[in-house]
């Protein structure tokens, strides 16, 4: 079998399981509602949701079988050798230029999907507030912020790739030193990872007028919440989530020593001062979480994945030889480093699909550690008002499927959620 059918298959697998997840989510929305949640949509609001549900449902199933036509397509032409002559065997020319075509391709095709979504589907259920202006001016950012960093990030990989020969004596040194190496390349992409990161919050900043929470009794309030805690929030801002969105929303933004909380407009102007500071103690509680077993896991996990490498480095013919065969499928002389990461991370999937199963559970273990942090304030009751409200106005699916929470959810459902209060209080 050739590289080239590896990967459409692969596609094709994932467009089954999408389709998979789908039909257990109809399945799910046949049966009543548990008691926990029966209240929180009227009967003609929860006919609204289930319309919604299904318009989202036709939108996702054209858009994302013309994704995999088009990819199929790619795989399949001639492309990739063009690439390779016109840019003259150069290894960060081919990665550059393959990922820019793709990117736009894919771009066009995410920007069709986004307006057809924005501008019919959520304007038919009142949760749009923006226009065209907006729209664009969000893509732009959004879209051209993933195009540079992502070009940062390829040339980082093809300097790693050049170069890991030299830098290992042909592949010739053992395990140690190959572990050694793994380390420095993992601070390396952490010290990279974080760079990226800041790009990516002074974006969000741009997106959006941070204005900060005047003093007074509610900013007093909000304080006297973390005195307890060690780390604490500098700055209180609100935010114009209303020119977007109907949607209400509290967050706590983390970015090294960086603590800020940021309050959607809409939520200051519409919810009880009590559902505000019930939001706002559970984001504390992420500020007061400790270490505990699923952290350690977690870094076990990373460590197992350094190891993994270090292993393949110092016995290097696996890799070689996916590497041969990639380039012979795709009839290039030189590496196509965009075809190898789809390559590799598509033989290492399952991997990291099973690293996605932890990872989503421990987030969820974390949400249920600050939902606490709300009871333990006495904002039980007033944390449960607020979901109930801000599932209904967003029309959020509060009884997904426990399979797909388990899979793939990194926020509690709002059914387990309101139950896990519930047995608290």
């Amino acid at each position: 079998m050739s590289a080239r059918f590896f990967i459409i298959i692969y596609a094709v697998i994932n467009l089954l399981y999408e389709l998979f997840m789908t039909m257990l989510s109809d399945f799910q929305r046949r049966k009543p509602l548990p008691e926990e949640v029966s209240d929180i949509y009227e009967p003609e609001r929860y006919q609204t949701y289930l319309a919604r549900v299904a318009d989202f449902k036709r939108s996702d199933i054209v858009f994302n079988g013309l994704n995999l036509i088009i990819d199929i397509l790619l795989v399949l032409s001639p492309l990739y050798h063009f690439i390779e002559v016109i840019c003259r065997r150069n290894p960060y020319a081919i990665l550059i230029v393959t990922y820019i075509i793709i990117w736009m391709v894919s771009t066009a095709i995410g920007t069709l999907h986004k307006y057809y979504e924005t501008f019919h589907i959520e304007e038919k259920y009142g949760l749009n507030h923006k226009d065209l202006h907006e729209f664009t001016r969000e893509l732009v950012l959004t879209d051209g912020l993933e195009l540079v960093l992502m070009i940062v990030l390829s040339f980082f990989i093809v300097f790693v790739s050049e170069n890991l020969s030299t830098w290992t004596s042909g592949f010739s040194i053992g395990f140690l030193k190959s572990l050694l190496l793994c380390v420095g390349l993992g601070v390396a992409i952490l010290v990279l990872l974080q760079f990226l990161k800041g790009i990516s919050v002074l974006v969000m900043k741009i997106q959006y007028s941070m204005t900060p929470l005047p003093e007074g009794e509610l900013r007093d309030k909000i304080n006297a919440l973390q005195a307890s805690s060690r780390k604490k929030v500098q700055k209180i801002y609100e935010y114009n989530e209303s020119k977007k969105s109907p949607r209400k929303n509290a967050f706590l933004l983390k970015f090294l020593w960086l603590r800020e909380f940021g309050i959607a407009d809409n939520f200051l102007n519409e919810n009880d001062e009590d559902e505000l500071l019930a939001v706002l103690s559970h984001e504390i509680g992420h500020l007061k979480h400790k270490k505990n077993v699923w952290d350690f896991i977690g870094y076990g996990l990373w460590v197992f994945w350094l190891i993994l490498i270090a292993v393949m480095i110092s016995h290097p013919g696996i890799i070689l030889a996916i590497n041969a065969w990639t380039r012979n499928s795709f009839d290039l002389s030189v590496n196509n480093y965009y075809i190898l990461i789809i390559m590799f991370s598509d033989i290492v999937k399952p991997l990291l699909f099973i690293h996605k199963i932890f990872s989503t559970h421990k987030t969820r273990m974390e949400e249920y550690e600050a939902d606490r942090e709300a009871v333990s304030n006495g904002f039980g009751e007033a944390l449960i008002t607020t979901f109930k409200t801000l599932s209904c106005d967003e029309l959020i699916n509060v009884n997904p499927h426990p399979l797909i929470e388990f899979l793939e959810y990194d926020h509690p459902g709002m059914y387990r959620r309101i139950k896990a209060i519930r047995d608290l209080e």
